[in-house]
């Protein structure tokens, strides 16, 4: 950092006039609001030119690997903050990096997780009309998700969506959408299968591995998909296991997708019982975190089936 001090230094000598209060009022609306003095601007001119600088790399950024910044400062931005009168400059990690470091642990888990290739042939562009025409609410709701939702504080539209109805009415395909458009964006998102799920439990614990990095991943990624809901035999170890992820996302306002055969009420019922003292409270905390999707019509796979006879 020594040679920029130099170089700020350097660009103050004979512009004293350039640099005054003013100008960084100008700049820096924060130091009206911290009720900074002239001066304190004037001592502090060369800290204030270098956050300035930091701003102007921040303001062109497209993303960590790209960082514009030098050194230890790549990943950090620097805050204002108010001390009696003045303020400080603080260092804190930048949106970017977090989202990097995101990607990067959801990546590695990503095939422990079982998690579904996305399939990119699964677009909003060519979603069934059909079901799209049928279903106007749903399409505009999944579509302001997959653009507008940021994982910084939850920004944008934050619920989750429960799809449900019978095979082939395009419950995966709209999921898949969504999430493919969120991949473009760069949010961290995950896809999994809710057999895949269980079994990747089972396997894990027979190779006595940690379970932990699993579930955290699960608990903890921006956007997370289940496909096919509740249509695996499930156990009361995985059962607890489920709910703990659902739990945590719940408490966290995490937003998470689902798709299923079976309307809420009927997830994880047997018989016409329960199948163990998790699946109510399970049921309940998705029916709270998402919006329902009950989607009807003709097996699109049906369609067009080719035969020998």
């Amino acid at each position: 950092m020594q040679h920029i001090q130099q170089i700020l230094n350097k660009s103050l000598e004979g512009h004293d006039k350039g640099y005054d209060a003013v100008y960084f009022r100008r700049l820096i609306p924060e130091l009206d609001q911290f009720s900074v003095s002239d001066a304190f601007i004037d001592r502090s001119r060369a800290a204030l030119l270098e956050y300035l600088r930091q701003q102007n790399i921040c303001s062109r950024c497209s993303g960590f690997q790209s960082c514009g910044k030098e050194g230890d400062m790549r990943g950090f931005t620097q805050v204002l903050e108010p001390y009696k009168g003045q303020v400080t400059i603080s260092v804190q990690r930048c949106q970017p990096y977090l989202d990097h470091i995101a990607k990067k642990r959801v990546d590695k888990y990503a095939s422990i997780a079982g998690m579904l290739e996305l399939d990119e042939a699964f677009q909003f562009e060519n979603y069934p009309e059909e079901q799209a025409k049928k279903y106007p609410r749903l399409m505009r709701y999944a579509m302001e998700f997959a653009m507008g939702y940021q994982p910084e504080n939850n920004v944008g539209t934050t619920s989750g969506v429960y799809l449900f109805g019978p095979p082939g009415v395009g419950k995966t395909h709209l999921m898949l959408a969504v999430f493919n458009r969120l991949r473009t964006r760069g949010v961290p998102c995950l896809v999994v299968r809710s057999d895949s799920l269980f079994d990747r439990m089972r396997h894990l614990i027979a190779d006595n591995q940690d379970l932990e990095p699993f579930l955290d991943t699960l608990s903890t990624v921006p956007v997370l998909g289940i496909d096919e809901f509740a249509q695996e035999r499930a156990n009361d170890f995985t059962l607890e296991k489920l709910f703990r992820i659902v739990n945590q996302r719940f408490h966290a306002n995490l937003p998470t997708w689902f798709t299923s055969n079976y309307a809420p009420p009927d997830a994880y019922r047997r018989r016409g019982e329960d199948v163990n003292d998790s699946v109510y409270p399970l049921r309940s905390r998705i029916m709270k975190m998402c919006m329902m999707a009950h989607l009807e019509g003709p097996d699109a796979r049906q369609r067009n089936l080719r035969s020998l006879t």
